[in-house]
């Protein structure tokens, strides 16, 4: 359903955005809201790098293409794994 509706991660980044300075929400809530943003941005350049090496290097040959893209993908999954530890940690 996210990825379904044109346009919702900019606008679901856009509420939460507006909704993490509102004081009447709990802090923790708060709190939460804004590593889910800051999460996001983080993984957006990534995908970009990922995205422009794939158009730069996709005439070259696709098998290193496709390695140094599958090896890219595990080291952000990995960093996506060990950012949400700290998240969960941090929120305790």
């Amino acid at each position: 359903l996210y990825r379904s509706i044109p346009f919702s991660g900019f606008v679901a980044f856009f509420a939460l955005n507006t909704l993490s300075g509102n004081p009447s929400i709990n802090r923790l809530v708060r709190f939460n809201m804004q590593q889910a943003i800051f999460i996001d941005i983080a993984l957006l350049f990534p995908s970009l790098i990922l995205g422009i090496g794939g158009l730069l290097l996709g005439n070259v040959s696709g098998g290193v293409t496709q390695l140094a893209g599958e090896l890219f993908s595990d080291v952000i999954f990995g960093t996506l794994v060990l950012t949400l530890g700290y998240c969960v940690v941090t929120s305790l």
